[in-house]
């Protein structure tokens, strides 16, 4: 108990103080630098705090914060979907939309087929185990982080130009692909499950998972339409995360899936949702950095096969992306003026990612999900470390950017 308390602490400690000199601009090498400053680093800080070395986070004390797990998750589904209103997407050319399906759905099949079947035929017996590890393998190659174009963006002055757009929307939209598919994943393939193993308990978890998204969406809603004080707001929006995020952890549902439901609901009525983004926005950061080194902690780094399939998943990533930009762009044609190598610009993973992993390994903490969460940390650090140079030569092959 005492360990957890102090674990506890000092993520708090971390998150408080550790975020402001992360996200700030320091001269280091332009990789390593994205990766100072989109706050990646913070996942070898759980290493480091995890069972394997200081050991203050080890498999007890991550059992102990299972609430702490939830509440990220729930944040981190919150924050998303509070960002998807209907009346701003429909504002872009409806291809936006089709490129952003079309490159996710291309390389989550890349990735899944190839990890399906190693994980069946090398690693274990087939079933539903390995069939839900490498669907949350898929959802989570479709991810694309934001913040790294953005910090690219901001540092080089780049023009708002149609491309760059182009670029920002899909990398801001194409996790709902991801997120979606892991949703009804959890529901349809969870061996677990309260609701049991046929289809028809599947159909049901799909539908608890929307009407709990839906029904705490309504009720952040109505509990934002008095006038109250930033505090007690903070202790609303907080509440009703923990709430939706418990009941789906304890329904073994996904709350990521089930958190975004309620930002859906939440961007698209009238009401405070100016106020509770400003409000997420604000606390965006600390809460990402606790994600990070809660995913850190859960991390067993020690399992030597793992690496080659995780060295496996990056390089099906890769090509994943770039089939499906290549793809992407041929479907829409002429209408859209992009570059053929659009997916060189997309390999950025983000916190999704690290959502989706931490999400499967709490939901299903098996074997298999200490292959998956290798595979995706590791191709997470790796991805932040290469995509800024690969959406330099991006931009300079479109002319956005001078050599």
């Amino acid at each position: 108990m005492v360990k957890v308390i102090i674990g506890f602490v000092l993520l708090v400690i971390i998150a408080l103080f550790g975020y402001r000199r992360t996200f700030t601009k320091v001269h280091i090498p332009l990789g390593a630098q994205y990766i100072y400053l989109t706050g990646t680093e913070f996942i070898l800080v759980g290493v480091a705090l995890g069972g394997q070395f200081i050991a203050i986070l080890d498999a007890a004390a991550i059992k102990s914060l299972t609430p702490l797990y939830s509440l990220c998750l729930g944040f981190a589904g919150l924050l998303f979907g509070i960002q998807l209103e209907f009346d701003k997407l429909k504002r872009l050319p409806w291809r936006y939309d089709l490129i952003v399906v079309i490159q996710a759905l291309v390389t989550g099949a890349v990735v899944f087929f190839p990890c399906w079947l190693l994980m069946k035929y090398a690693f274990g017996t087939g079933g539903t185990p390995q069939v839900l590890g490498a669907f949350v393998l898929a959802s989570t190659a479709s991810c694309t982080g934001l913040t790294t174009l953005s910090l690219l963006s901001r540092d080089l002055k780049l023009r708002k130009t149609p491309f760059m757009e182009l670029l920002q929307y899909i990398s801001s939209l194409d996790s709902v692909v991801g997120l979606v598919g892991v949703g009804v994943a959890f529901s349809l393939m969870h061996s677990q499950s309260p609701f049991g193993s046929h289809f028809g308990a599947g159909i049901l978890a799909i539908g608890f998972s929307l009407v709990i998204g839906l029904t705490t969406g309504f009720l952040l809603h109505l509990v934002t339409q008095h006038h109250c004080s930033e505090e007690e707001l903070v202790v609303f929006v907080i509440g009703m995360i923990l709430f939706g995020a418990g009941l789906a952890e304890y329904l073994k549902l996904s709350p990521l899936f089930v958190c975004m439901i309620t930002g859906v609901v939440m961007a698209n009525v009238k009401g405070a949702k100016d106020r509770i983004f400003y409000l997420l926005a604000r606390l965006e950061h600390p809460f990402y950095v606790v994600m990070l080194i809660l995913a850190g902690a859960m991390w067993n780094i020690a399992t030597p096969w793992a690496w080659g399939f995780a060295a496996l998943y990056l390089a099906l990533r890769f090509v994943g992306k770039v089939t499906g930009g290549y793809l992407a762009v041929r479907a829409v044609g002429a209408e859209i003026r992009a570059p053929s190598r659009l997916g060189l610009g997309l390999m950025s993973q983000g916190g999704i990612a690290v959502a989706m992993v931490i999400n499967f390994s709490q939901i299903h903490p098996t074997g298999y999900s200490g292959l998956v969460v290798t595979a995706v940390l590791s191709a997470v650090i790796i991805n932040e470390l290469i995509s800024p140079t690969l959406i330099r030569s991006l931009l300079i092959r479109t002319g956005e950017v001078k050599p």
